[in-house]
């Protein structure tokens, strides 16, 4: 599922030609095994060579590969659905609800290092690691993820802040040094707020850490890192949640990471055993 899901988040951001290949994709999926990259370029109307170029666009190294990698998308799609029609009872239709949404959210978690370069990753927890304070921004749905990063930096001993309102977080950006991170989170990529905290770090020279969507935005564009989660699933319900998840997941990455890097598994056990202060009576 991936490969289709990197297809309908680049969608907003393709040329015409492009365009019609992805339609054409998403829209005969189940076709494309037949399909030779001449056939696919007859069928749209372009070049052989311009098809390869897609799929290099998509990280592929060639139609080969993306053909295989459709393949693989609608025999998972397929099996999904089947366990969706299938009549079942209603413990049955619980069990087959929750293992749509670990087989979804396992397919955007996987996607993860498909989207991210790896570098990236490792640039961002480097970034994080020598920053004197990190400013938190992600108002709305992408507070949740934002809340749950400030815990887990304050357990490694790194300053990090955070507020809802965004006036509030835009004083607390005038605080921030050169040395000091910000890391603005929003599934869209243009929440007018986080873009302009993004232009008053800019001028101020502050590193910025972006995490979005998987698709071209105004927010990863300012940042100087940019960090991807997949969207694109098609079941309204289920996409917002997915989408958190995989940013969440994103930013477990990063703490594991740092957790790596600091190597301070006695501060983790000792600021643990500090929330078991609120625990006594």
């Amino acid at each position: 599922m991936v490969c289709l899901l990197k297809i309908r988040g680049m969608l907003e951001h393709m040329s015409v030609i492009e365009r019609k290949l992805a339609d054409f994709i998403l829209d005969n999926a189940h076709l494309l095994r037949d399909y030779s990259s001449q056939q696919l370029a007859d069928a749209v109307g372009t070049s052989q060579s311009s098809v390869v170029k897609f799929c290099q666009k998509l990280g592929y190294k060639g139609y080969p590969d993306l053909k295989l990698a459709v393949s693989e998308a609608v025999i998972t799609a397929s099996t999904l659905q089947r366990d969706t029609t299938e009549p079942s009872h209603s413990a049955n239709n619980l069990h087959t609800l929750v293992e749509q949404l670990q087989f979804s959210l396992h397919s955007h978690l996987r996607g993860i290092m498909a989207v991210n370069d790896e570098q990236t990753l490792l640039d961002a927890a480097d970034c994080l690691q020598g920053a004197d304070r990190v400013l938190i921004a992600g108002f709305g749905k992408s507070a949740i993820v934002a809340h749950d990063m400030q815990f887990r930096l304050l357990q490694l001993g790194k300053l990090a802040l955070l507020h809802s309102d965004p006036a509030i977080t835009l004083q607390l950006a005038s605080t921030l040094s050169h040395d000091s991170v910000l890391l603005l989170i929003s599934e869209s990529g243009q929440n007018t707020d986080l873009l302009k905290l993004a232009r008053f770090a800019k001028q101020q020279h502050i590193r910025i850490i972006s995490l979005t969507s998987y698709k071209t935005n105004a927010l990863s564009l300012a940042a100087d890192l940019a960090l991807l989660a997949l969207s694109g699933d098609e079941n309204v319900r289920v996409n917002p949640l997915l989408v958190q998840m995989a940013q969440q997941h994103l930013c477990h990455i990063l703490y594991l990471l740092l957790c790596q890097q600091q190597n301070n598994d006695h501060q983790l056990e000792e600021n643990s055993k500090l929330l078991h202060v609120l625990e006594q009576p």
